[in-house]
């Protein structure tokens, strides 16, 4: 089988396409044929080995954690999911022909979705689902400000904040600006051309997905009692402290429920994946750089079957 590995950490040009033996799935897993993979930023920063003190790897390492497909063979004991099921979700070195998975991080795709719009689901929707269902408790009548609301988990994040009745105020720049006013964000700041805390005063929830300066200046803008949830970090307490808010770093969690409600969303038009180009798994070099450079306006998709 075909498969993209590295044998060591740096740039993309570590990046291997390389046959490889079959997989053999494993207690309580799943063999599934790839289809499509999604590309995201934590498949770029394991390969740079940003996270070899959180997640250790053995190499040659398979990239890749998003993807859609079909179950070839579930193991004895799993009874969820039957050969030939479309699922879609997390699994082991997706960048590849095949790859296993456990039954807990898999979900059903809708028969109205294609491969690709499911594969664009797994990482950015989880984050944004739980940052701002779980996290800021989104609801009606608050108020919040995402950073990044166009990018890969804030156009998921501003889409399920409003599904639930939240008004937002979006950051973003350039052609993203746009974006965000097509999906019905009326208050979009430019960062390029504003600060922010210039017109933002004592929102109910700050959710920043840029980290850097603009966390450092988002602590101020958030009411006394107020939420600010990052996914990027590092959080600060003892200034979220002396604002009078909750302040917490927000890490995945890799849930089939929220899969399937995530996958629901999306099938109602409620949420639309925000797709910017399929590319062929040979491409892998050039997908990975466009996501680590940011020139991709949207999630990219690799083609592997």
């Amino acid at each position: 089988m075909k498969a993209i590995r590295i044998h060591e950490y740096g740039d993309a040009t570590t990046l291997r396409l390389e046959e490889i033996p079959p997989l053999v799935a494993g207690d309580n897993q799943l063999l599934v044929r790839v289809r499509d993979a999604g590309v995201n930023p934590i498949d770029w920063k394991i390969r740079q080995g940003y996270s070899r003190r959180v997640i250790p790897v053995k190499f040659p390492l398979t990239i890749g954690q998003d993807f859609a497909g079909e179950v070839v063979a579930p193991r004895t004991g799993i009874h969820d999911f039957a050969t030939g099921d479309r699922v879609f979700g997390f699994a082991d070195g997706t960048y590849a022909e095949y790859a296993t998975a456990p039954a807990s991080t898999l979900a059903l795709i809708p028969i109205s979705m294609d491969f690709a719009t499911a594969a664009s689901i797994p990482t950015a929707g989880s984050v944004a689902l739980q940052v701002i269902r779980d996290a800021a408790g989104a609801r009606p009548g608050m108020t919040i400000l995402i950073h990044g609301a166009a990018g890969g988990v804030g156009s998921y994040a501003s889409q399920i904040a409003q599904k639930l009745g939240a008004r937002l105020i979006g950051t973003a720049s350039g052609a993203d600006i746009d974006y965000l006013k097509s999906i019905g964000i009326a208050e979009v700041i430019d960062y390029q051309l504003e600060h922010f805390q210039e017109r933002v005063r004592g929102v109910d929830a700050v959710v920043d997905l840029v980290g850097g300066e603009t966390l450092a200046r988002s602590y101020s803008v958030v009411k006394k009692g107020g939420l600010l949830a990052s996914t990027v970090g590092p959080i600060d307490q003892s200034v979220a402290s002396r604002a009078g808010i909750r302040a917490l770093l927000v890490m995945m969690k890799r849930s089939a429920s929220d899969l399937a409600e995530l996958a629901r969303l999306v099938q109602q038009g409620a949420v639309k994946p925000r797709l910017a180009l399929t590319l062929d798994l040979s491409q892998a070099q050039q997908a990975q750089e466009l996501s680590e450079t940011g020139k991709a306006q949207g999630k990219v998709i690799l083609k592997v079957a």
